[in-house]
């Protein structure tokens, strides 16, 4: 663990504080350092002790502080940036697919449905009954069956065709859960569960989803078996079984492999107590090699939020310089796609979810899905009563942000809220009318540039207004004065999303040319100010004496390239606190470097695993 040490910047070059040891484990020189402090200031060299950054300046002064066992490296005109800052992305998930198969379904508690394979409802309970008869669950085990390979034709028999009974056919006496859409999760809280399950569930918290639901009826006024948030929360948190943390963390381990391949020294996202004791695991054995500051998850499934927050108090930002918690997250306040909540007005169809969701999964209207209370008001307002933070949150649809700035203007005229940095992650579909309200408010917008892939899909259900407009409008959020960081919210090359936020062009079409924002921006987003949304801006975001060394070196020139070659970009080493923790197989020949334990490899090499 490293002692800080504290300088007198100005007075540092030629006056350093007698009796100090002053060399640096490692320089690099002779290169283009882009700082991005408040100046967005550029320098040659920089030099580096333990954990933080000693030095940065011009190769003369920092090649001073080198002594016999300093290891330099001549960049010869490299770039170098501060580490990548991800706010929202689920590596945990990602994970738990790419290595489903090296994990076992066993193992991880999940049990793939391949809904490719369906054309009719026998297809789906054929499969189940195949799985159940395979691993032989022992009667009353909880079963969870996610989706793999779901498709738009699904839907109908999801919806329509499979019901409780139906599920009760091949698994009388389990109960089990069927997701769908999306892979390892309870896909945009949604859920069809079984009369087995229902009984338990209503058995346990009959009077809570009563009270706040949701779960849908059929016309004589009985459940379904289809529930949503917060019904499914509690199903997920507090009766499915959950992967041991052991079984988790060497997967998440190879997951953030990934990120450090990238140059992403820091990825946060909404994540469960097994998750962050696999991610403790990891750190106490000196394996965690990114930093994940996340939002907890876990208490949007608590029976009384008032009692439960206010006995735990104000927990945001505690943790480890490598594992904090940044807020508290509802995980969803609506869908994606075409569940997101939405005022507009569709001028065509929005695929078979246009069905089931004509304005989307309005999940703060206190009607929806005839819920007697709203269970998302009672449980912000018992978080702000005691200074929690909402973050790490879903929020898509332009009728969901209004909705969550009139519960937060309402919140904060009981319990002043302006400065605790809630956050509405996505900026998907946004009312520009809602901006100015949202900067009153301190509201963090994190943006997911991945989105603009969707525009063409947006224009034919919306029209080319709101595509150009209301459709991810970074540049506008910037004017009006809205904090605004990066997220990629989904596993790629991080390098093409960031390229989006430039060209903003899709199938050959520039969709919102006017909302486009140049490079230098982009790099605030992904480093100094994402380090505000995950608040920890005095230690990480920026390379500047005393801040935490996290970098990552390039192999081109990030500000002087054209904007359509920013996808290209690879990370040729990258360093996360002091330590390098992956090279680029070309780099570490070039330099002869050989650390013990770190990753050589491409990203693409990675991924491919």
């Amino acid at each position: 663990m490293s002692v800080r040490r504290w300088f007198f910047p100005l007075l540092f070059w030629v006056f350093p504080p007698l009796g100090w040891a002053q060399s640096a484990d490692l320089i690099l020189h002779n290169g283009k350092i882009v700082t991005v402090d408040s100046n967005f200031s550029t320098a040659e060299a920089m030099a580096i002790r333990s954990d933080e950054i000693l030095a940065v300046g011009t190769n003369e002064q920092v090649l001073r502080l080198a002594d016999s066992s300093t290891r330099k490296i001549d960049l010869n005109g490299k770039t170098v940036i501060p580490g990548l800052i991800d706010t929202h992305s689920h590596f945990h998930q990602y994970g738990r697919s790419h290595y489903r198969k090296e994990l076992g379904s066993q193992n991880l508690r999940e049990y793939p449905i391949d809904w490719s394979l369906v054309k009719t409802e026998n297809d789906v309970l054929t499969q189940i009954s195949q799985i159940i008869k395979e691993y032989r669950f022992k009667p009353g085990e909880w079963i969870f069956f996610t989706a793999a390979k779901w498709g738009e034709a699904q839907h109908s028999i999801y919806y329509e065709d499979l019901t409780m009974k139906d599920l009760d056919k091949v698994a009388p006496d389990n109960p089990i859960v069927v997701s769908q859409g999306g892979g390892t999760i309870i896909y945009e809280g949604i859920a069809l569960i079984n009369t087995r399950a229902k009984e338990i569930l209503w058995g346990k918290y009959e009077d809570f989803l009563e009270k706040y639901g949701r779960y849908w009826k059929d016309s004589n006024g009985d459940p379904t078996g289809i529930l949503e948030v917060p019904a499914t929360k509690i199903l997920e948190q507090q009766l499915l079984p959950m992967p041991s943390p052991r079984i988790l963390a060497p997967m998440l381990k190879k997951e953030l492999e990934e990120w450090s391949a990238m140059g992403v020294t820091t990825v946060s996202s909404r994540i469960g107590s097994h998750d962050v004791e696999a991610l403790r695991m990891l750190e106490q054995s000196g394996q965690l090699k990114v930093r994940v500051p996340y939002g907890n998850e876990d208490f949007f499934s608590v029976e009384d939020p008032e009692a439960t927050f206010q006995r735990m108090g104000n927990l945001t930002g505690t943790g480890s310089s490598k594992l904090w918690l940044i807020g508290f997250s509802p995980i969803v306040a609506d869908g994606s796609g075409p569940r997101a909540a939405t005022d507009l007005r569709r001028i065509e169809e929005y695929g078979q979810d246009g069905k089931y969701f004509p304005i989307g999964q309005a999940f703060l209207d206190p009607e929806y899905r005839g819920a007697k209370a709203n269970y998302y008001k009672d449980w912000l307002l018992a978080l702000a009563r005691v200074g929690g933070r909402l973050s790490s949150t879903h929020i898509a649809g332009d009728r969901t942000v209004r909705q969550m700035l009139d519960v937060m203007e309402a919140i904060d005229q009981e319990v002043p809220i302006r400065d605790k940095r809630w956050a509405f992650d996505h900026c998907r579909l946004i009312n520009l009318a809602d901006i100015p309200r949202s900067v009153k408010l301190g509201v963090y917008w994190s943006c997911n540039p991945s989105t603009l892939n969707g525009a063409p899909e947006t224009e034919a259900v919306y029209g080319e207004k709101v595509a150009h407009n209301s459709y991810f409008p970074i540049k506008t959020l910037l004017e009006k004065g809205a904090k605004v960081v990066f997220e990629m919210d989904g596993h790629r090359n991080i390098w093409g999303d960031l390229e989006l936020l430039f060209t903003r062009e899709v199938k050959g079409k520039v969709y919102g040319p006017h909302e486009r924002i140049d490079k230098a921006t982009g790099l605030k987003m992904i480093t100094r100010w994402a380090a505000e949304y995950v608040i920890r801006e005095k230690e990480i975001g920026s390379l500047e004496v005393g801040k935490k060394a996290d970098l990552v070196v390039l192999d081109r020139n990030y500000l002087e390239i054209p904007d359509e070659e920013v996808s290209e970009i690879q990370a040729l080493m990258t360093i996360c606190d002091g330590e390098i923790v992956h090279l680029h197989p070309r780099f570490a020949e070039e330099y002869q470097l050989k650390p013990e334990g770190v990753v050589v490899a491409t990203y693409r090499d990675l991924a491919s695993r």
